[in-house]
């Protein structure tokens, strides 16, 4: 029979290659597809994004451990169990994945307001992740069938999983030009989750009770992965593949584990379809909660270590936790103000974004390096906030108005490029030891002034929006134990002179001192921090630390406003809290926050990419 296979030509070769990973691609593909499509299932389901997207990266991370928790061998587990210590293990089932991601659903559905109804909006976009995921199993060769004669069969190159376990069975000699064609699993696996999603599509105006189609997709994946087993190669199989034999039938541990698992769940779907359907409610937003969920999610990414996530399931992870971390915080900061909203905003979104930096999982950045590097970054940002200020406006043979109350809201965005060179020795040998940024900013955004206090019916007429547009060259110099920085801002930069009055400034100076090392502990000074923006720059006194390395950072202290006139009793001071970190080895992130006074409030974010270096 072997002879026979040899001698056969191969009619469906794959080109995979050994030195390209397909499946990391297809996974990523197949990850964001799934994303995308729960997201737009939300929308549709007027589900509450910010709860629907804290719902969404619980299931992801608890699906990814799933997929590799239950391949994991008995020595891996005993490790994972005595040591603490994650397994650097490659092997995964999707089998796994399913199951965790359901108890998840299960136990987060309650808690986070969700009615049963929130199973099935998982059903048909999982199938269509499949599908992209099955094209990337097939490139690569994982997950194959056994030989067969037929002219359907695959044939993969020297270098892949078939062709090894064959060379190993002693089915193709060593140097053979490609593998015996072996059954395509992973096709008839695409055809299943797309015959499955066919179904759901097919029924979804039956009006069946909440979670349904969830249990009829599950228990008709699961009857058809129990099918695909007999044709599935035990070596390509990274889970139950030995075979037992019960009652004179033999087949693979997965299988008759599957068995009873399909009885269940399609007979909880024929169940569950005589019941009467009941309509879905939406959850209703929880702030508190979903900002303490999102901390947890990243002291959980912490504790498990750099081996149980990869970089796109970190980065994908990520994503959707800085999404949750963007919508609460802006939704908190811009709502109704009251005296508790900086608190509100302060202790959970600080919380959470603290942790988000320091739970990063890129690896540690190297130490200063002998020759002298030059690298450039590009940045984007954004800030949004509001402040209160007395100002009058300019009346007739230049007589001022009365001072009234202005709440000022603004928000900018921010472009950052910068040219940095770190210490070092130059080609000629002589040593600089420190490091040098020149850079430009340009901030564009608006502020919208009006007068609170006075009602519209008294005529005044205090409502003005303006644009806010300004350069920000700027220098900076850091050393071990001190740091200096210098910038100009031009332009119209906004109301913060020193003089009241509806004056906007057009020129300002800014400044910036460190003492003491940034890996420990050093005390910083800034005049006029934008905080990313111009709407309303602070002077800060703070200490930080970047917990033994350069890789995050973090600072808090006190803020203070322009010298403008305030209303009495009202405090120029705040507090704030500023993070950053490395997410990779060329991207970086930032955030930072003021709090503590309801007529100073800052939020804001920033995105950066460091560009390939030149030594």
């Amino acid at each position: 029979m072997t002879n026979l296979l040899l001698l056969q030509p191969p009619q469906w070769a794959v080109p995979a290659a050994s030195g390209y990973d397909f499946y990391t691609l297809f996974y990523v593909l197949a990850f964001g597809l799934n994303l995308a499509l729960l997201v737009w299932e939300g929308h549709r389901r007027a589900y509450p994004m910010r709860t629907w997207l804290v719902l969404l990266a619980c299931t992801t991370l608890t699906f990814i451990l799933g997929t590799k928790l239950v391949a994991f061998s008995g020595p891996e587990w005993q490790q994972l169990l005595t040591t603490g210590q994650w397994p650097a293990s490659g092997a995964r089932s999707v089998l796994g994945g399913a199951l965790a991601g359901t108890l998840t659903l299960l136990a987060l559905r309650r808690p986070l307001g969700f009615s049963r109804h929130v199973f099935d909006a998982f059903a048909l976009p999982m199938c269509a992740a499949l599908v992209i995921q099955c094209v990337g199993c097939v490139l690569t060769g994982c997950c194959f069938g056994e030989p067969t004669a037929g002219g359907w069969g695959l044939t993969y190159p020297p270098g892949t999983l078939p062709y090894f376990a064959q060379l190993y069975q002693g089915l193709i000699p060593a140097g053979a030009a490609h593998s015996l064609p072996v059954h395509p699993t992973q096709l008839y696996s695409l055809l299943l989750c797309a015959l499955v999603g066919a179904v759901l599509l097919l029924t979804r105006h039956r009006a069946w009770p909440g979670g349904s189609r969830h249990f009829l997709q599950l228990g008709l994946l699961l009857a058809g992965r129990f099918i695909i087993e007999f044709w599935r190669e035990p070596a390509g199989e990274p889970v139950g593949a030995l075979a037992h034999t019960h009652a004179g039938i033999s087949m693979l541990q997965l299988q008759w584990v599957l068995l009873p698992l399909i009885l269940l769940t399609l007979g909880i779907w024929l169940w569950q379809i005589q019941r009467t359907a009941r309509p879905e409610q939406a959850p209703t937003q929880n702030p508190v909660r979903n900002l303490l969920a999102v901390a947890g999610l990243l002291l959980l990414t912490a504790w498990l270590g750099p081996l149980a996530l990869t970089l796109p399931e970190v980065l994908v992870l990520k994503a959707l936790l800085l999404a949750v971390l963007v919508l609460e915080g802006g939704a908190l900061l811009l709502g109704a103000a009251d005296a508790t909203r900086p608190l509100r905003v302060a202790l959970p979104l600080g919380l959470a974004c603290v942790v988000l930096v320091l739970t990063s999982q890129a690896p540690i950045d190297s130490t200063q390096t002998a020759r002298r590097e030059t690298y450039t970054t590009i940045g984007v940002g954004g800030s949004a906030g509001s402040f209160d200020r007395l100002q009058n406006t300019e009346g007739g043979c230049g007589s001022n108005s009365e001072l009234l109350p202005y709440r000022h809201r603004y928000a900018t965005g921010t472009l950052d490029v910068s040219r940095t060179q770190l210490p070092g020795a130059d080609k000629d040998g002589d040593l600089h030891r420190a490091e040098a940024t020149i850079g430009v900013r340009v901030h564009v955004g608006s502020d919208q002034q009006t007068a609170p206090l006075f009602p519209d019916s008294l005529g005044l007429g205090l409502r003005k929006k303006t644009l806010l547009l300004s350069i920000n060259p700027y220098v900076r110099l850091d050393r071990q134990w001190v740091g200096v920085g210098l910038g100009v801002l031009v332009g119209n930069l906004g109301y913060h002179k020193f003089r009241f009055g509806d004056e906007i400034s057009a020129f300002d100076l800014q400044g910036s001192l460190r003492v003491g090392p940034r890996e420990t502990l050093f005390g910083q000074a800034d005049y006029n921090y934008l905080g990313y923006g111009t709407g309303n720059p602070q002077q800060r006194l703070g200490l930080g630390t970047g917990f033994g390395g350069t890789r995050w950072q973090l600072l808090a202290g006190a803020a203070s406003a322009k010298d403008y006139q305030v209303l009495e009793g009202m405090s120029r001071w705040s507090g704030f809290v500023e993070a950053q970190g490395q997410l990779t080895p060329k991207w970086q992130a930032g955030t930072f926050l003021t709090l503590g006074n309801r007529h100073q409030q800052q939020v804001g974010l920033r995105l950066s990419r460091r560009l390939s270096a030149r030594r």
